[in-house]
């Protein structure tokens, strides 16, 4: 596909990255000459100094041709007019990031008065992913495939039945159900039948609706409802959140220390009580008995102040701990420090376009922080090379595995032996640069 990315900051670099791991043909577009340097000296794609909202420059650029023109800048008025410019000229979908919540709480509007297809809120789809998170502790994401017969939970293991270190083809996994991922300290690989699962690992687990419940209870553990819930932070992230949340938790408190910023934000929310205190004050912590809450969420903008409230609030007796963070070295140290769980919105908006850029699969979501694995979901041709042929006799690249296929209401997880028919819908995990010949495996 030909993709234009406008913005090499987090977002734009993240985004870059994973298409360029596809194998896609890129053309990034930057202002800042180091950021057009170091996406220039670290990936292989086109890159571009000058600005994305130049009608000029994207059509001297071939803008025109874009299969999909992804604009994100940290300004919204120039991603939207990127975004708009380029669907103008004829690329064939457009996104725009935007962080004021006066463009993305009007997003239909603003999309129709653009023509732009997508406006996507960095901090609105991370609240989304953390309340997620909060409805189901320990599941880091979650999609069904096939039409909701196939399920995927990604799971932070805490309890674990490889007593005596047993390896995955010595454990007795329920019926209809699989491990499909591991991330072990930010790097993710597919398991084979030597791999040993320890606590700590993230595993995307898939299977059947009754397989699937049976995992949660072997690898996770019995797990508490959530109900009282502090969130740290009246940042755009911490009120979408507390606003997603005060209608399904019985209790949602809020506390920030600005108070211009607590009175702007409490007539806003109905049921959180807004708390003018500072969260990452051992001495508030205590006096507003965060301990007896049942799970503590750090979502300022500041990463080292949010990843330090979430060590104190463990100490003080909150059994999970949430932090947003931006800086992307800090992700995959949050899980040695004990916090629980780390959400990065670079991430989230960078899952949200895999999803649009694989048109022909009914869902794609990167299940690592550096987008190295991905699920993909297909519905195979009649002229797939391997129709008929059994899984073991394909030459599928290394690091694939077929999860799961869906042949009308019927759910095989997959053996060796098995084969795909037309009209079947596979569910596969590859590594980011494998897809394209996975792709044609199954689509020729």
């Amino acid at each position: 596909m030909n993709i234009f990315i406008a913005g090499g900051g987090r977002i734009g670099f993240h985004l870059t990255r994973l298409v360029c791991n596809e194998k896609h043909e890129v053309t990034l577009i930057e202002t800042d000459p180091l950021k057009v340097e170091q996406v220039d000296y670290a990936l292989d794609c086109r890159t571009v100094r000058g600005s994305a909202a130049s009608v000029g420059l994207l059509q001297d650029l071939g803008a025109d041709e874009a299969d999909i023109f992804v604009s994100v800048t940290g300004n919204d008025e120039i991603n939207l007019i990127a975004a708009s410019a380029a669907k103008g000229l004829g690329a064939k979908q457009t996104v725009a990031r935007v962080d004021n919540s006066t463009y993305f709480e009007s997003n239909i509007l603003y999309e129709t008065l653009f023509g732009i297809d997508y406006v996507l809120s960095p901090d609105a789809l991370t609240a989304l992913e953390i309340a997620h998170y909060v409805e189901s502790p320990g599941v880091v994401s979650a999609a069904d495939f096939g039409r909701g017969n196939v399920l995927m939970r990604q799971m932070r293991i805490v309890a674990t039945p490889n007593a005596g270190t047993r390896a995955l083809k010595n454990l007795k996994l329920p019926p209809g159900t699989l491990a499909g991922v591991v991330v072990r300290e930010g790097n993710a690989f597919i398991p084979n039948g030597e791999t040993v699962i320890e606590p700590g690992d993230t595993v995307a687990f898939i299977g059947d609706k009754d397989g699937m419940a049976k995992v949660q209870k072997l690898f996770k553990g019995s797990t508490p409802a959530t109900e009282k819930v502090v969130i740290m932070g009246g940042s755009t992230i911490g009120l979408h959140l507390a606003q997603v949340l005060e209608n399904r938790q019985p209790s949602v408190k809020l506390m920030e220390w600005n108070m211009a910023r607590c009175n702007a934000i409490a007539p806003r929310l109905k049921k959180t009580k807004v708390v003018c205190r500072d969260a990452s004050s051992r001495d508030a912590l205590e006096q507003e008995h965060v301990g007896g809450a049942d799970m503590f969420i750090a979502a300022t903008s500041d990463d080292e102040r949010n990843i330090m409230a979430c060590l104190l609030a463990k100490e003080v007796g909150v059994p999970t701990a949430i932090s947003v963070v931006n800086q992307p070295d800090f992700a995959s140290l949050v899980g040695k420090l004990g916090i629980d769980h780390a959400v990065t919105p670079r991430v989230s908006v960078a899952n949200r376009v895999l999803r649009m850029i694989h048109h022909r699969a009914v869902s794609a979501m990167g299940v690592s922080e550096d987008g190295a694995i991905e699920m993909l979901e297909y519905d195979v041709s009649p002229k797939s090379p391997i129709i008929g042929k059994p899984l073991r006799d394909v030459r599928f690249p290394k690091q694939v595995l077929v999860g799961g296929i869906v042949r009308g209401e019927k759910v095989i997880v997959p053996r060796g032996e098995d084969a795909l028919e037309a009209g079947d819908t596979v569910l596969v995990i590859a590594n980011a640069k494998s897809i394209e010949a996975v792709e044609k495996l199954i689509h020729r």
